[in-house]
């Protein structure tokens, strides 16, 4: 399957060899239409529960939704195009790496456990009677930008994403060049991490606080945000486990 993605892209060594910008632009386009591809399909199904619950259940508006999702998505990008330097630089070693079973399993499963975290915070409330429980929730749930970025970056890193390994195969076998290798993974990025429907879910997620008009109601509604979070968040640890 990740042969399949890989033998889709355009030569990325053609510009290269032609010393002109059209097979550079050509492939760039054919990584960014990729990544636009695979931005409204598998990662938005991906994403978009984790998102959506975490901006229901810590903030208030569309604008902090907005906020959220841009630096979530912002993460994953740079952990993608992170990616495409180190692939660009040590070849197929990465991609072998991310092949490993041990790998994936350990990186999804912090993934997964981060989720778990933020559920079960967001479920206790904005204040938790045990003093480690208000340490966390003062550093993730109180403070979106760190935990949407760490977040991000975690889900950009594990190898959910089996276009994104054909990408980087391709890139480590043909390339091998670091600049031209974050390039790429860069122009997959952007279609798949920053113009994304993500960037519409998260704001509509940050006005459904709104709906509830008293404050218990509203207590209600991001518990319950907190503990579907929670529920979402093992089953990826399971997923991760077996």
């Amino acid at each position: 399957m990740i042969a399949g993605y890989a033998e889709s892209i355009p030569d990325l060594t053609s510009f290269r060899e032609e010393s002109d910008m059209e097979g550079l632009i050509a492939t760039l386009g054919a990584l960014f239409v990729t990544g636009l591809t695979v931005g409204v399909g598998s990662c938005m199904l991906a994403c978009a529960p984790v998102v959506a619950l975490y901006v229901a259940g810590t903030t208030d508006g569309w604008r902090a939704g907005l906020r959220a999702t841009l630096v979530f998505s912002l993460a994953r990008l740079s952990a993608y195009t992170l990616l495409g330097a180190i692939a660009g630089g040590i070849g197929m070693g990465l991609v072998s790496h991310l092949r490993e079973e041990v790998f994936v399993s350990w990186v999804q499963l912090g993934a997964a456990a981060f989720v778990v975290l933020l559920g079960l915070l967001i479920a206790v409330g904005h204040h938790p009677h045990v003093h480690l429980c208000q340490y966390l929730s003062r550093h993730t749930v109180q403070n979106s930008t760190l935990s949407m970025a760490l977040l991000g970056f975690l889900i950009g890193i594990a190898p959910y994403c089996a276009p994104f390994l054909g990408i980087l195969t391709y890139i480590a076998f043909a390339l091998r060049d670091i600049p031209l290798g974050a390039l790429c993974g860069l122009a997959f990025g952007l279609g798949a991490a920053l113009i994304t429907p993500l960037l519409v879910v998260g704001p509509a997620a940050g006005i459904l606080p709104r709906v509830f008009k008293t404050p218990i109601l509203l207590q209600i509604f991001r518990r319950a945000s907190g503990v579907i979070l929670l529920l979402f968040g093992m089953r990826l640890v399971l997923t991760a486990i077996l």
